[in-house]
């Protein structure tokens, strides 16, 4: 049955075809010739139209993307990245000479040490700093919440009516 349909759906689609065409071809024809009605005129203008349109997409098609790009203005962003880069790399050998000035053996150990030393000064209490994500972030809230009711933060259950808070 599915068979059956697909069959008679294809013939009918190229009998519309067929007869587009003819109707299509008589337009021309009248246009030509100087008969033709605004309908038809209108039909004609518009199958061209429509043609022109499809061989400048087939054209552009086939125009290597650089083109395109020029086409549309985006290669203006070329030269934009083409500075950035340039501009990253004379900043990388300023750096790079300036380390080279410097010590050059344990250049390093010496950055990640300071590093380190700077993080752990820097933070007021060192017990509560956490190395590492979000999970030992959360594992940190958890042991502080159970610090928090060792210690009888916690006002049971009917601690909402005397002030208490979710917080607690």
């Amino acid at each position: 049955m599915v068979v059956y349909n697909r069959r008679k759906r294809a013939i009918f689609f190229e009998d519309q075809e067929r007869e587009q065409a003819k109707i299509l071809a008589l337009a021309r024809s009248a246009v030509v010739e100087g008969t033709a009605s605004p309908a038809q005129i209108a039909l004609v203008d518009g199958i061209a139209e429509e043609e022109s349109l499809m061989e400048k997409k087939k054209a552009e098609r086939k125009l290597p993307s650089r083109m395109l790009w020029w086409l549309h203005g985006e290669w203006k962003e070329e030269k934009v990245l083409k500075e950035q880069r340039r501009l990253a790399v004379e900043d990388f050998k300023k750096k790079e000479a300036e380390a080279a000035n410097g010590s050059v053996a344990g250049s390093v150990t010496q950055a990640v040490q300071a590093a380190q030393e700077a993080r752990f000064n820097s933070s007021p209490s060192n017990e509560n700093v956490t190395a590492g994500g979000s999970l030992d972030e959360q594992a940190a809230k958890a042991a502080a919440f159970a610090d928090n009711m060792a210690k009888g933060a916690s006002r049971g259950w009917f601690g909402w009516i005397l002030g208490g808070s979710k917080k607690d």
